[in-house]
């Protein structure tokens, strides 16, 4: 039996997935991007829930662009990898969207590789997978199978390497560490549908 219910949400402008797991009335999020902290924050009063925990998979505005006035409005602390926390606390404008504000985030706890966050009874593991940026995360139920990717992985791709702060190299020593995950694994990506490490085949040899 599941330690947790995982709800999956859709928000803002690039469609991006958020991943709200709850146990008993804790909850915890998983990205926070635009369009989202009024979703996140209605579907807690509807719930009963309370949000204790944001965890940010990077520092791209679109995954935390609303983080810091939804852990002003819950309370919540904000966790992130160490090398993405400063960008994060001082964010700057997107290039997609250069007029655009991203309010700063309080960074809480600085994530480092094989740290636990937990929710109740579930235990995430924080697996450091850089390329997407310096900092990005994975987070990985053992228990569960379950893997959120954030924009390391998605459905038959992977994330940008071309932006500030990526990196091929490690990119593909990302992708190859995940390949080692257990093939019934469900990866729950940063954008797009869900998928399995059985169906990345391609992960054993990334083409990059």
């Amino acid at each position: 039996m599941a330690t947790y219910a995982l709800r999956t949400l859709v928000c803002g402008p690039l469609g991006n997935d958020i991943y709200l797991l709850s146990a008993g009335n804790r909850a915890l999020v998983v990205d926070v991007p635009l369009e989202s902290a009024a979703v996140i924050e209605d579907l807690l009063v509807k719930n009963g829930l309370t949000l204790e925990t944001i965890v940010l998979t990077h520092s791209h505005f679109d995954h935390m662009a609303e983080a810091g006035p939804l852990a002003d409005l819950t309370g919540a602390l904000v966790m992130a990898h160490a090398l993405d926390s400063e960008r994060i606390r001082k964010p700057a404008s997107p290039m997609m969207f250069p007029d655009l504000e991203v309010p700063p985030a309080a960074v809480s706890r600085e994530l480092q590789d094989g740290d636990k966050v937990t929710l109740g009874e579930a235990v995430l593991t924080v697996l450091h997978t850089p390329g997407h940026t310096p900092g990005s995360i994975c987070l990985y139920d053992e228990q569960e199978g379950v893997l959120i990717s954030g924009d390391t992985l998605f459905a038959g791709s992977f994330g940008r390497y071309d932006l500030s702060g990526g990196d091929p190299v490690a990119l593909r020593a990302s992708l190859l560490r995940l390949a080692q995950l257990p093939p019934n694994t469900r990866v729950l990506p940063g954008h797009g549908p869900a998928t399995t490490i059985a169906r990345e085949r391609w992960l054993a040899n990334p083409p990059l």
